[in-house]
C-alpha cells in the first residue's frame, strides 16, 4: 500500500505540488494568520494535534501553513479504489482502522503503527494526528480518542524519561466553514513533553495516558475557540461578531488582527460562562433578547454590522455608486473570465450531506478546474488578432480578474445594504433594531465587567 521510498522522506514532486496548494490556499482565504509558528520544533519527534472542525481544510492548513512535508493517519474508509489509495499514500496519508471498518482489518493497524513509530524516530517531518477522531460542526474541543497519546507513549518508550516526543497543540478557527475568501487563524500552543508523563505511564498505562489526556485537553482548549454551552452555543457565536470591538476596546487591544479578536473573544466567553454559572436567568435574559434582534435583522433584511452605526453619510455612499459604475467593465471581465469553473465547484457542494466537506470540495475542485478554464480561454484567444503581450497580459490577468469580480460582488451587495438601512433608518423597526442593540450592549458591559480580574478582587 505504501510508496517504496520513506513516507516522511522529503519528495520534490510532493513539494511541487504543495506549492501549488499553497498557492491555491492563499486565494481560497482572503486573509491567513498564523501565530508562534515557532513553537513547531525541527529535527524532534513531533505530533502536530489541530482540533478538527472543516474536514480536508484542517490538514490542508498544516500542508500549507507549516513549512513541513506532513504525515496524517486518517480513517480507512476513504482508502477505497486503487487510484485513491495512491493518491493519498503521495500525500502522506496512512488508513487507520476501526471498528466498524471490521475486526479483520484492525489487525492491520500493527504495520500502520509502526510506521507511525518510525515517522517519529526519523524526525524528518511531524506526524499529523486529530485528537478528537472525526470532524464536528461547531466551535468546542469535543471527547478526544486515546489513540493520540498511547501512539505518543510507544514512541517515548526509545527516550525513557529523557526528552523525547513532544505534542503541538494547534487551534484553527475559520471566519467561516463554507466561505470563499474568509479569514483563517491557527494559533500553534507550546510543545507538551511527553516525558514528564513517561514515569506516570510505566507505572500505570491508564493513569498516565490519563494525565497526559488531561492536560492536552486543557492547553488544546486554549489555543481555540471552545464553546461548551449547547444552550446558549449560538448566543456565544453571536456576541463574537457583536461584542468584539467594544471586548477589544475594554481589553486595550488596538489592533483588529485575527489574533487580537481571538484574544478577546477568549476573555469574552470565559466572562459569559461565569456569567451563566452564577447568574444563569441573566444569561437567558439576554439570550431572549438576542434572538428577538436577530429575528428583526432577519425580518428587515439587514446584519449586525450595518446597524451598528445609526448612520452612513450621503457623500460616501454615492462614492460608492459612481465606483461601482466605472468599475462595472472590470467586473464584467472577471465574471466572464472565471464564473464558469466558480459555477462549477459550487454546484458539486449541494448535494453533500455534511455542510463540513463543502469547503473541502471546491478547494480541490477548484485547484483542478480553474486551470483547465484558463486554459481552454488561452487557447480561445490565441485566434483574436492582438498583440502577443496583451494576449499573455490579459492570460496572467485572469485570477486577478476573478478575485477583483468576487470582492466587487461583495461590496455590492454590502453598498445595497447600507443603501435600503439609509433609506428606513427612520422607521419604527429599525429606530426598534438600534435599541436593541444598545440593550445588548449595555448588559454585555455589565457582565464583562461584573467578572472582570479588577472587580473580582474587589470582592
Amino acid at each position: 500500500m505504501f510508496r517504496k521510498k520513506k513516507i516522511d522522506e522529503w519528495a520534490l514532486d510532493y513539494w511541487l505540488l504543495q506549492q501549488y496548494a499553497r498557492l491555491c490556499f492563499r486565494i481560497y482565504y482572503r486573509k491567513i494568520e498564523v501565530v508562534n509558528r515557532q513553537n513547531i520544533p525541527d529535527n524532534q519527534p513531533v505530533i502536530l494535534t489541530p482540533n478538527h472542525q472543516n474536514a480536508l481544510m484542517d490538514a490542508m492548513v498544516l500542508v500549507c501553513n507549516t513549512g513541513k512535508q506532513n504525515v496524517f493517519l486518517a480513517r480507512a474508509d476513504i482508502f477505497k479504489s486503487k487510484w485513491l489509495i495512491r493518491f493519498l499514500t503521495f500525500a502522506n496519508i496512512m488508513p487507520i482502522y476501526r471498528i466498524r471498518d471490521g475486526i479483520e482489518n484492525v489487525k492491520r493497524n500493527d504495520k500502520v503503527f509502526e510506521k507511525t513509530l518510525d515517522v517519529l524516530h526519523n524526525k524528518l517531518n511531524p506526524l499529523g494526528i486529530f485528537p478528537e477522531g472525526n470532524h464536528g460542526d461547531r466551535r468546542r474541543l469535543r471527547q478526544l480518542v486515546k489513540g493520540l497519546f498511547r501512539i505518543a507513549f510507544q514512541a517515548q518508550e526509545k527516550y525513557g524519561d529523557q526528552p523525547g516526543v513532544k505534542i503541538v497543540p494547534i487551534g484553527i478557527d475559520y471566519g467561516h466553514y463554507q466561505h470563499f475568501r474568509t479569514t483563517l487563524f491557527v494559533n500553534v500552543g507550546k510543545p507538551i513533553e511527553v516525558s514528564e508523563f513517561y514515569p506516570a505511564y510505566r507505572l500505570n498505562p491508564v493513569n498516565g495516558i490519563n494525565m497526559l489526556k488531561e492536560r492536552f485537553a486543557g492547553k488544546l482548549s486554549g489555543q481555540m475557540i471552545d464553546i461548551q454551552t449547547e444552550a446558549y452555543y449560538e448566543l456565544f457565536m453571536e456576541l463574537r461578531g457583536l461584542f468584539n470591538d467594544e471586548m477589544r476596546k475594554i481589553l486595550d487591544i488596538p489592533d483588529k488582527s485575527l489574533s487580537g479578536r481571538f484574544r478577546a473573544d477568549k476573555v469574552m466567553i470565559d466572562r459569559l460562562n461565569l456569567e451563566l454559572e452564577k447568574n444563569p436567568e441573566s444569561i437567558g435574559a439576554l439570550n431572549n433578547l438576542m434572538m428577538r434582534y436577530q429575528e428583526g435583522l432577519r425580518r428587515a433584511g439587514l446584519r449586525d454590522w450595518v446597524v451598528k452605526k445609526n448612520t452612513y453619510p450621503v457623500a460616501g455612499l454615492l462614492l460608492g455608486v459612481i465606483a461601482a459604475l466605472v468599475l462595472l467593465p472590470v467586473f464584467i471581465a472577471g465574471l466572464i473570465n472565471n464564473y464558469l469553473p466558480y459555477w462549477f465547484a459550487g454546484s458539486r457542494v449541494k448535494n453533500l450531506k455534511d455542510p463540513q466537506f463543502h469547503s473541502s470540495f471546491k478547494y480541490v475542485i477548484g485547484m483542478i478546474a480553474f486551470p483547465l478554464w484558463y486554459l481552454v480561454l488561452a487557447i480561445v484567444l490565441i485566434f483574436f488578432p492582438l498583440p502577443a503581450i496583451v494576449k499573455l497580459v490579459y492570460i496572467l490577468l485572469f485570477p486577478v480578474t476573478g478575485l477583483f469580480a468576487f470582492g466587487y460582488y461583495i461590496r455590492m451587495k454590502k453598498l445595497v445594504a447600507l443603501i435600503r438601512y439609509s433609506l428606513y433608518n427612520r422607521k419604527p423597526e429599525i429606530t426598534n433594531l438600534k435599541n436593541m442593540r444598545g440593550s445588548i450592549l449595555e448588559r454585555m458591559y455589565e457582565i464583562v465587567n461584573r467578572h472582570s480580574p479588577v472587580h473580582e478582587n474587589s470582592r
